[in-house]
């Protein structure tokens, strides 16, 4: 009894807090900011992370990298103090001779080269500027007059699907419904079950829905986390996605017979004529104006074509005539057959995307995907039959549409050469048996708090392809070195400043970069391209370098200054949450401690910088224009105010409280409270019932994105000898096609596909944390490069092996590791194992980057969106064991380790 005893009261002690406080504040361990409260003692120490309970969002969880938090602050290798560069020869292998030097000495170096730079001619700044959780800061720049964008961190993974989503959803984003979906698809996304939205609420969410019973269905290459926990998962080529579902679209067309026609004549504009043009058939006198104050399109469309607009026409299946798509006499809409009207041939958009997809049969779709037909057409009839048409459900006494289907995609499937059409494809899907924007079905998600879905011309869902701010003017020669001015709907093509900086005469810039910031982002580990031939050489071109982070990496090491930030726990931010797809409100994050080292708010040390640059007021009026204070002017930064962190963040609590709440709350509230996250309600989330959504319909047939295209086309053909390269304007589409990746057409010895993929790690952050660094060292797919078995045996590949993974771009090297988790033709690659520069001893080498073996050439680019081709066709080759996974020496192997067990991790297998 006594030892019992005894073995309690140890087991007590050794799991208590030790006297301290809770604080609320919120996670950045991730983009997607968990509301969270932090356990710290009497003597200023963090004790615990936990989910925050009262917060709807993650539902009181936080996943595996929330729970690293306190490693993430408490790492021995954060920056301490301002830094500056002894050594002049940069690059990997070179040690930078830091020297510690004073916040003045340091602002006073980065002021004056700035100046210098910006008083120049501003377009030779090149800024990489990814701090997510503060976008207010995300386009500093443009207090500069800089419009540049040296990163692709939303390109690589959304640059495609934001503005798509911005067109057909009107939102940034766009997700399932885990409330009454049934049937779930995840086609190269992991929703619900580890990475994109909002992982840890989103994964009890699925859980809850697999409880009562929905199925899942996983589309991708590789057997994930989703694909291990679906019913059945279904490995597909890479890049092949798009093929897939107009396989499933044809069948359900053609086969089936299973279609929406109520949503698409009167939810969608299914029922528009289309002339054998592909225009809309228009009435030759009757005018649509967009209404006063609802701009059609982006700010930039909308100012380049404000213009009455002649009404499309649809079909009146009973009177047997054109009327327009508003005409309250239509008594029917007729969605197949061909006429003539107004003297032209025409058909409905649902007759004319059907004769067009005619061609792409499931057998057609096997040949390009390696799925068989009869699974292509099985999974088109379940998903249609799932989908209920003509059932209906209430919810707090409104009749909506009952669609429990939900087809859902993110960077796997449409990361692509042709992205837009990826996008356009899935959405179609989606539509076609009206499971869009109401109960059970796919519904769009805002970036923020503010719903935006307000009828813009032609009766059809108000465009907002440009989620993340305005795009840039038409110009050319360009003002941008990534040659945004040829994106009318797309943004930040990040990667295309690789060739443009090295060629910059061939790609018609006037201008020379040198100078660079590089704030939270490490470009040259995610740019795609060759790291060696292209990104190293762009940074040799720059004069000067500076960054603003907390931990080194392989753009940092490039610097010249590096200004040390704050950690998440020591500092502010306001946020909502981004894409929450359940929630709404906005979250705190505050600091919890004081900070460790001589370290500054990374909005303290912009600040400074433009007050010694002279661009305080362009600062403060650039920021009152993107947090929204120019609404509320009593709100509003003074033009010559040096503010501080608290008093920001004071103004933006009492902003969006009251915007959102509509009462006004402030910094002193929430740093009490947390948070004012609510759950959304039925209006947040469905855009169609029987009181909803006639005012609109959404674009089953895109005629935007076409008529954007011809615009581009026009202002190119003004151009004085055209432009100095080729510019494919076939991709504006209103609907898409067939059309084959590059990455399919690559010579024959490159016989395999290679993908890149992640579980939980957070961008080139968390692998200097011990704890996810040991937790990825014990799982197979991220200790070496993945190869499915009876490949491996084909090519006399065993595991343990090093082998090279060559493109046409460059390659990489590394252990094989077999797997029976792979498509056979692909070449799997974890971003735990691609690390190039390393800073600490935890964060281990790997035989190169991934993205060395992407193309960043426009040839490789969505020329809608401007995303970027992440599948590469390569090449797999044995190498003798003695061979070196890198060729460059690590600074950090020259360094004393920090303890034994580090010691053992060095000498571990670099994968």
């Amino acid at each position: 009894m006594e030892r019992e005893k005894l073995r309690v009261e140890k087991q007590a002690r050794a799991n208590s807090m030790r006297p301290g406080k809770w604080v609320n504040t919120m996670c950045k361990m991730c983009l997607h900011g968990c509301a969270i409260r932090v356990h710290v003692s009497e003597n200023g120490i963090i004790d615990k992370i936990e989910g925050n309970p009262t917060c709807p969002d993650n539902l009181g969880k936080i996943c595996v990298k929330g729970n690293t938090g306190i490693m993430r602050h408490y790492d021995p290798y954060r920056l301490k103090n301002p830094v500056k560069r002894t050594n002049p020869k940069k690059g990997p292998g070179e040690d930078p001779g830091w020297k510690e030097i004073s916040w003045d000495e340091a602002f006073d170096i980065v002021a004056e080269k700035m100046k210098k730079c910006i008083d120049k001619d501003p377009r030779e700044f090149l800024p990489a500027v990814s701090d997510f959780q503060r976008l207010f800061l995300w386009n500093w720049q443009l207090s500069l007059k800089c419009y540049n964008r040296f990163h692709v961190v939303g390109a690589y993974c959304g640059g495609a699907y934001h503005p798509t989503c911005g067109i057909y959803h009107s939102c940034f984003a766009g997700g399932g419904d885990y409330d009454y979906c049934n049937y779930w698809i995840n086609c190269g996304c992991q929703d619900g079950f580890a990475s994109h939205l909002h992982v840890a609420g989103s994964s009890k969410r699925m859980a809850r829905a697999r409880e009562r019973g929905m199925k899942v269905v996983c589309i991708e290459p590789r057997l994930s986390t989703t694909a291990a926990k679906a019913d059945e998962w279904i490995p597909i080529r890479p890049a092949t996605d798009r093929h897939f579902v107009l396989g499933m679209i044809h069948s359900l067309m053609y086969e089936h017979k299973i279609y929406d026609e109520y949503f698409l004549k009167w939810f969608a504009n299914g029922g528009y004529l289309i002339d054998d043009d592909g225009w809309f058939l228009r009435h030759p006198s009757e005018k649509y104006v967009v209404p006063e104050g609802r701009p059609a399109g982006s700010m930039l469309w909308f100012v380049q074509n404000r213009e009455e607009r002649n009404k499309p026409y649809v079909w009146d299946s009973v009177d047997n005539c054109p009327k327009v798509f508003d005409d309250p006499t239509i008594k029917d809409i007729a969605l197949e057959g061909a006429y003539t009207a107004n003297g032209k041939q025409c058909r409905p958009a649902f007759q004319f995307t059907k004769d067009a997809f005619k061609k792409y049969t499931p057998e057609w779709a096997a040949e390009i995907t390696t799925v068989p037909a009869d699974t292509i057409r099985r999974i088109a009839k379940e998903f249609g039959e799932a989908a209920r048409i003509g059932s209906s459900i209430t919810i707090e006494d409104e009749v909506y549409p009952f669609r429990p289907v939900s087809f859902n995609w993110y960077r796997g499937s449409q990361a692509h050469k042709y992205g837009v059409m990826d996008n356009m494809t899935f959405f179609m899907l989606q539509m076609l048996v009206g499971a869009f924007d109401v109960p059970g079905g796919h519904y769009g998600i805002p970036l923020s708090n503010v719903e935006t879905d307000e009828p813009g011309t032609d009766g059809i869902l108000d465009p907002k392809p440009h989620q993340l701010g305005p795009g840039v003017p038409w110009a050319w020669p360009p003002n941008t070195g990534h040659l945004w001015e040829l994106f009318p709907m797309g943004g930040e093509p990040g990667h295309l400043h690789g060739p443009t900086t090295l060629e910059p005469e061939k790609y018609g810039l006037e201008f020379k970069p040198n100078t660079m910031l590089i704030y939270h982002c490490n470009p040259v580990w995610h740019m795609p391209g060759n790291s060696e031939e292209i990104w190293y050489k762009v940074m040799e071109k720059m004069d000067f370098i500076w960054a603003i982070d907390i931990i080194y990496n392989e753009s940092t090491v490039w610097a010249d200054v590096i200004l040390p930030d704050h950690s998440y726990l020591e500092s502010y931010t306001l946020y909502w949450g981004s894409e929450a797809p359940n929630t709404r409100g906005m979250t705190l994050r505050q600091p919890v401690t004081r900070p460790l080292y001589n370290t500054k708010d990374a909005f303290e040390i912009l600040t400074e910088v433009c007050r010694r640059m002279g661009r305080l007021k362009d600062f403060n009026e650039t920021l009152n224009f993107l947090i929204g204070f120019v609404t509320v002017p009593e709100l509003a930064l003074k033009p010559d105010k040096s503010y501080s962190v608290e008093e920001l963040y004071d103004l933006q609590c009492r902003f969006f409280s009251k915007r959102d709440m509509g009462e006004e709350h402030d910094l002193k509230w929430f740093k009490e409270h947390g948070h004012y996250v609510i759950e959304k309600g039925p209006e947040n989330y469905y855009k169609f019932s029987n009181k909803r959504g006639r005012d609109k319909r959404v674009p089953f047939y895109c005629e935007y994105v076409k008529k954007l295209g011809e615009e581009l086309k026009e202002r190119i053909k003004k151009v004085p000898g055209g432009l100095p390269f080729e510019w494919d304007y076939e991709e504006y589409v209103a609907i898409p096609t067939g059309v084959l990746s590059p990455s399919h057409t690559a010579p024959p010895e490159y016989d395999m596909y290679a993908i890149t993929f992640k579980e939980f790690q957070n961008y080139s952050e968390s692998l200097s944390v011990s704890y996810m660094r040991e937790l990825v060292d014990r799982e197979p797919m991220h200790q070496g490069i993945l190869i499915n078995t009876r490949t491996a045996e084909k090519k006399g590949i065993k595991r343990g092996d090093v082998i090279e993974v060559r493109s046409e771009f460059g390659f990489i090297r590394g252990i094989a590791m077999l797997t029976e988790g792979l498509h056979p033709e692909v070449i799997g690659v974890s971003t735990a194992v691609t690390r190039t520069v390393s800073h600490n001893p935890i964060t281990r080498l790997g035989g190169g980057t991934f993205d060395t073996l992407l193309s960043c050439s426009p040839e490789y680019t969505d020329h809608v969106t401007g995303t970027f081709e992440t599948t590469a066709r390569v090449k797999v080759t044995r190498l003798s064991a003695d061979t070196p996974l890198r060729d460059f020496p690590n600074p950090w192997e020259t360094k004393k380790p920090i303890s034994e067990s580090v010691r053992r991790k060095k000498q571990a297998p670099v994968f």
